[in-house]
């Protein structure tokens, strides 16, 4: 399924044990930890690309993008719940490295806009969705819902 992606820190009885450990997506798809772990780090990479690029290029991702890509984190971290304790901490470790990522080009946040944009309630949620892009478009349009911050 994806052995092409597999770390090559995961022993073939680790890949297995994940690959029967998934997670039901809204869509009603399933997905394992490596498969969005791979989502999460895409997302992060894309996000930090398009801090360098205009609003106005029509490739760049909004505030919604962000949205899902909290999201996708939110699964990862129940398809890494669903593991064995000591393979889940051994995938925790790494999804680190775009967890480092994503910490490095933002900024801690009140959640606020975040609960606004998701329309849910952020309480209770991963410290990702208490962060938002330094800069760049996300940030932009960010800034259309900062009366948010005032409730």
């Amino acid at each position: 399924m994806f052995k092409d992606r597999v770390p090559s820190n995961f022993a073939d009885d680790e890949v297995a044990i994940i690959e029967r450990s998934t997670v039901r997506l809204k869509s009603g798809e399933e997905r394992n930890a490596i498969q969005l772990a791979d989502s999460w780090e895409a997302h992060v990479e894309k996000i930090d690309r398009d801090r360098s690029l205009p609003w106005s290029d029509r490739s760049v991702w909004n505030e919604y993008d962000l949205c899902a890509a909290m999201s996708v984190r939110d699964y990862l971290k129940s398809a890494i719940n669903t593991l064995p304790e000591k393979l889940s901490e051994k995938m925790a470790a790494y999804v680190s490295e775009a967890d480092d990522v994503f910490r490095s080009i933002t900024v801690d946040d009140s959640g606020k806009r975040m609960a606004a944009v998701a329309d849910s309630d952020t309480s209770g949620r991963g410290w990702w969705w208490f962060r938002v892009p330094d800069s760049g478009p996300i940030t932009e349009d960010l800034a259309r819902w900062n009366r948010y911050e005032d409730e």
